[in-house]
């Protein structure tokens, strides 16, 4: 248990009575040295709605109802917001302007209940406090006036925020800027200074820039990383490979697709018998990147690399990223191996970790492999014994997929879109990406490692960092169920586990409504996070999982490094477990929110591309699926991935939204919608800056469909 469950198990007990910091201080016997730690943590868990603290400073638990209470407000570009609390049970609750207390949208706040709901219309309340903002900072255009200015926010929620001209770093009219709020004055626009001018409105890629900074993702490394760079080496020592296992002369490829240039993964394979012995070897990005190093730091706090498409921000430096950690052919690299004998049933009966050395033979791309396996293209490669072991991988990779899917594994295969950008930001072609085999087959062998790794320090039984998948909330299920049976599945039971989505999967395998249902069922899930607690991966059907497999773009997967390199060196008793079990909380938690900060970027950024894409097609005609119906509106998503909505609500025509059965149907025709069917559509509008795309639903064309 660590510290803040154990101050939340004292307060939240019976017998417990109110008291100060001082008092608590007492009870839990800290010294003047730990008294300031103790009072950060009060400080964390008042922010966080989990305590309150009175005027006089008594620290006392919630009862369930105020901690219904605490969550965040989403405001809407009206000047009014919504609560939504933290109890994902708890309605929304309408809080109208001049109740907002200086809150913005997304801050945590506590509010009070002033009208209850009536008559189908929401509750209505007001904030009492604003435990923690979210905003403090945000991008958005500078408007100059004589010696002050304003901040237009890319963010509509948010209004304009003043700037004095002493607060301006000579910003010039329509730079974009990123901008933090020093303050909330009542009743007046927020007041801000200028951090950082990205540039001009017109300079390229500045909406991409703009994307990046919005979401606080760091892309500059520090001034400290950069000397920390000039130390290390573009190849590997001799004394560096002593006391590793040499695994230079087994035959190593790499799999990649053709632009990667970081490569923190290879693969060797060799045949004993009735079973394979597959070899795993990770870039040890460990050797390089120590812990608390300037370089370290950065990387923590970007969490991970973010790709979107004609730029990368990666998690360190290229020196190391595309340089020495990345196991370029022909070249000495050091690696993290594991070494997996798997029998026939896809059964992993022997392991071996190791601080290792290779020299892969070939860099091999996704499309030639691919063209190789699927297209039985015997010509793609000259190298017989390069095609010998790729048809071991092949046998291998099959072997692993039917086990998977044999214990209940959920293999999704939802649209993925291929967005083809120029370096300045111009979009030239979106279609729906294709994964072969090769890619497949690297990922079964990625997750087959990744849950070795796991298996092992939940077998020893000591503090790890895993990545977990919760079971799907009932309400979730409940929906998913219900347009299922829109769609003529009939799905019975309470309850649904990883056996019955996958039947589902392939009940649908081949069917128009297969990507619509990889999608919604997705969306029924639980997002995968990491954490320090030994628990299943509901997705996957595994008790142990974990990321080990790219420490070049995924911190997590360094922390995991660390500790089997110490494990390797059997210097694990070393370590003190309640500090480390303290660490890997905080990591878990730090690295689910950048994780998640990364995938909302990345989102971003495709919608934006979508719409500058789509602009040169306003007015033009194409059919698509409906993937969606609301009460307000229609989505539809195009060949090519692309989705719009048509907003029925503003239609001169009638329509009717029936919510049980998820269909719309238009009256004066009594034309009915429902999910996954086929229409056909004209992009009516593209909104840039919204990422908004609007169609208009036609009934009958005679014009070309695209």
């Amino acid at each position: 248990m660590n510290t803040k469950d154990l101050i939340l198990n004292i307060i939240n007990d019976k017998d417990y009575k109110p008291t100060n910091l001082d008092g608590l201080g007492k009870f839990l016997r800290v010294d003047k040295y730990t008294k300031k730690a103790l009072a950060d943590l009060i400080s964390d868990l008042n922010k966080d709605g989990q305590i309150k603290i009175t005027t006089k400073g008594k620290i006392l638990p919630l009862t369930e109802k105020e901690k219904s209470l605490v969550g965040k407000i989403v405001m809407a570009q009206g000047g009014y917001g919504f609560f939504v609390s933290d109890n994902e049970e708890f309605e929304d609750v309408f809080i109208g302007g001049k109740y907002l207390n200086t809150a913005h949208n997304n801050d945590k706040v506590r509010i009070e209940i002033i009208k209850e709901n009536e008559e189908g219309k929401k509750s209505e309340g007001r904030v009492v406090e604003v435990l923690e903002r979210k905003n403090t900072g945000f991008v958005g255009t500078y408007q100059k006036n004589k010696g002050f200015g304003f901040v237009v926010a890319d963010d509509k929620t948010i209004e304009d925020v003043y700037i004095d001209k002493k607060f301006s770093k000579g910003a010039k009219n329509k730079d974009k800027v990123l901008v933090e709020i020093i303050a909330y004055p009542k009743g007046n626009s927020p007041e801000g200074r200028i951090v950082e001018i990205l540039g001009n409105i017109h300079d390229k890629n500045i909406d991409i820039i703009s994307s990046i900074r919005s979401h606080g993702i760091p892309n500059l490394f520090s001034k400290k990383t950069k000397k920390e760079l000039l130390y290390i080496k573009d190849q590997v020592d001799e004394n560096e490979k002593v006391g590793r296992k040499d695994y230079r002369d087994l035959f190593t490829v790499t799999i990649d697709g053709r632009d990667s240039k970081d490569f923190d993964d290879a693969i060797s394979i060799e045949k004993q018998d009735d079973a394979y012995i597959l070899y795993v070897h990770i870039a040890d990005v460990a050797h390089y990147v120590k812990k608390h190093t300037a370089i370290d730091d950065d990387a923590y706090a970007r969490g991970n690399s973010t790709y979107l498409y004609n730029i990368v921000v990666p998690m360190l430096p290229e020196e190391l990223s595309n340089g020495i950690c990345s196991l370029k052919p022909k070249l000495d690299r050091l690696t993290l191996t594991v070494r997996m004998t798997i029998d026939k049933k896809g059964k992993v009966i022997d392991n071996e970790f190791s601080e290792s050395i290779i020299n892969s033979d070939y860099r091999l791309v996704y499309d030639d492999v691919n063209s190789y396996i699927d297209d039985k293209n015997e010509d793609v490669f000259e190298d017989e014994s390069l095609k010998s072991r790729l048809k071991d991988f092949e046998a291998l990779y099959k072997i692993l997929k039917e086990k998977r899917s044999h214990r209940g594994s959920i293999d999704f295969d939802f649209t993925e879109s291929q967005i083809d950008v120029t370096a300045d930001g111009q979009v030239l072609n979106i279609s729906r990406l294709d994964r072969g085999s090769g890619n497949k087959m690297i990922e079964e062998f990625m997750l087959v490692a990744n849950e070795t790794v796991a298996s092992l320090f939940a077998y020893i039984d000591f503090p790890f960092i895993y990545r977990i998948h919760e079971k799907p909330k009932k309400e979730k299920i409940d929906s998913f169920k219900r347009i299922l049976n829109t769609l003529g599945y009939n799905i019975r039971g309470s309850e649904l586990y990883p056996k019955d989505f996958q039947e589902i999967l392939k009940k649908v395998k081949g069917k128009d409504e297969e990507s619509l249902v990889n999608v919604l069922m997705l969306r029924t899930m639980q997002k995968a996070k990491y954490s320090e607690e030994r628990k299943s991966h509901f997705g996957l059907s595994t008790d142990y999982y974990t990321h080990f497999t790219s420490p070049i773009r995924r911190y997590p997967d360094l922390i995991v490094h660390r500790l089997l390199k110490k494990f390797i060196k059997n210097k694990l008793y070393k370590i003190n477990r309640t500090s480390l079990e303290e660490e890997l909380a905080r990591n878990a938690e730090h690295l689910s929110i950048t994780e998640r900060r990364s995938e909302e970027c990345e989102r971003d950024v495709e919608d934006l591309l979508k719409c500058k894409y789509m602009e040169k097609y306003l007015g033009a005609y194409f059919s698509g699926i409906i993937s969606s119906i609301t009460e307000f509106g229609i989505f539809v998503e195009l060949k090519n991935t692309v989705e719009g909505l048509f907003m029925y609500k503003f239609s001169p025509d009638r329509y009717e939204y029936i919510e049980e059965e998820l269909v719309a149907y238009k009256v004066k025709t009594k034309k009915r919608y429902k999910i996954g069917q086929e229409v056909k559509i004209r992009v009516r509008n593209i909104d840039v800056e919204k990422r908004n795309i609007d169609f208009d639903l036609v009934d009958d064309i005679n014009e070309n469909i695209s």
